[in-house]
């Protein structure tokens, strides 16, 4: 055989061994996902995304014999939800496990149809070491259908930069009285408001009149929106804005670039959110680093509560194919002791389970410590036994109701002050009644 024979001989081996190669690489790849059970999963935040796509990662590790390939899709708010709705209702594309907004979440309970699988079997057997009234926000006919990723215990944010030069310190500040009287301190040294009222959302309302035992709708899911202590409470908010120590929120609300700006220069000494809103001081606030003191917020009385809400409860649909492993794998990246901790440690919220937030779990070096200090928990664990859950979940037009006093109530009451508490209430409360 001359060289050149040989050197096609030699190439044409080269060829077909490199081919052989290239096809047999798919079938093992194949083989690998084959042995993986494929589940979808929906949300309308990134975070929470990158969050499950971490706890796929995990439960691989830990059962070699049961692996799981998940697909994570985000879509924006109002998209995700009105998919959900029109997949559940014809039957076909749902994911298997899905995020549902609590001001929505009532949407997916009407009627004696389950979209949702319930989820009693992984929550009972633990439930002592969760924080209940959050459990029950999602509980509906005795059966609890869906995950939170957070208590959503209220929380005041205090600029202690400004109180100090009142001379008001945040321990004086244990009721809404003294918070008022402190904001006329406040007002006559710094010229500043000692707190903002949203008129475009309902968060420091709602908590304010929560904290009463006012709300939207009563645990049958009876209209109360329009009661006396939802009343008095904007009684008391137009007061405080009356005299200045109190002004409506720049923006409108707590999550728009006007009011991250205004906080940012020192524009009001405190503000009451939930205690998930750490991230935002964090991540648009920075230059507040080491100024900003949380505290539970104040009360009206001895009988103050602290309302709870969550904010983002998980679920697995009834579509599901592979409902069982779903179900296991929700818990173990969300209620499991190593899932809740990476809850505070990766996403920064305040996970369901209270048994390790006094654990070295909770005390690791993260940028909400190096903001706020090492004692956010010693915080909440004082709180613990006065969490009260919200009827958010007990009438299907929830969603409306809280469109109505973002969208409506707040902006006519405490901005254009065109209606009364009483006016503006009770037409809210004939339109819910009258929708269908």
């Amino acid at each position: 055989m001359n060289r050149r024979a040989l050197s096609l001989l030699l190439l044409s081996v080269i060829v077909v061994t490199i081919a052989a190669c290239n096809s047999a690489a798919p079938s093992n790849s194949n083989n690998e996902s084959a042995n993986k059970t494929q589940l979808t999963f929906w949300t309308y935040v990134e975070q929470h995304s990158e969050f499950f796509q971490d706890a796929a990662q995990t439960w691989n590790e830990k059962h070699p014999n049961e692996q799981i390939e998940l697909t994570t899709e985000t879509y924006p708010f109002a998209d995700m939800h009105s998919k959900l709705l029109i997949t559940l209702q014809s039957g076909d594309g749902a994911p298997d496990i899905v995020d549902v907004n609590v001001s929505r979440f009532s949407d997916f309970m009407q009627g004696n149809e389950e979209v949702f699988v319930p989820l009693n079997n992984v929550i009972e057997p633990e439930k002592s070491s969760f924080l209940e009234p959050v459990l029950d926000i999602y509980k509906y006919n005795g059966n609890y259908y869906g995950i939170e990723y957070h208590v959503g215990a209220p929380m005041m944010f205090y600029n202690t930069e400004i109180l100090g030069q009142a001379g008001v310190k945040v321990e004086d500040i244990v009721t809404w009285n003294d918070l008022h009287e402190a904001g006329k301190k406040v007002l006559a040294a710094t010229g500043k408001p000692i707190i903002t009222f949203e008129v475009k959302d309902s968060w420091s309302y709602y908590i304010m009149t929560g904290q009463q035992g006012g709300d939207y709708f009563d645990t049958e899911g009876n209209v109360i929106i329009d009661s006396d202590i939802n009343a008095k409470t904007l009684d008391f908010m137009l007061n405080m804005l009356a005299d200045g120590t109190a002004v409506t929120t720049p923006g409108g609300g707590f999550h728009t670039e006007e009011y991250y700006g205004f906080m940012a220069k020192n524009g009001a000494a405190s503000m009451l959110e939930c205690m998930w809103y750490m991230g935002r001081f964090t991540d648009y606030m920075p230059e507040l680093a080491g100024k900003i003191q949380m505290a539970a917020p104040p009360v009206w009385d001895e009988n103050s509560v602290y309302p709870v809400f969550g904010g983002t409860a998980t679920s697995v649909t009834t579509l599901s194919k592979n409902q069982d492993l779903a179900v296991r794998f929700l818990a173990e990246a969300k209620i499991s002791e190593e899932g809740a901790g990476k809850i505070w440690n990766v996403l920064g919220f305040d996970p369901l389970r209270w048994d390790i937030w006094e654990t070295d779990v909770m005390k690791q070096d993260n940028k909400f410590t190096a903001y706020y200090g090492k004692d956010i928990f010693d915080i909440v664990l004082g709180m613990k036994d006065k969490f009260q859950t919200s009827n958010i979940t007990a009438s299907p037009k929830f969603s409306l109701a809280n469109s109505l006093v973002s969208g409506d109530i707040l902006f006519k009451v405490l901005s254009e002050k065109s209606a009364t508490p009483e006016e503006a209430l009770k037409s809210a409360a004939d339109q819910i009644k009258n929708s269908k």
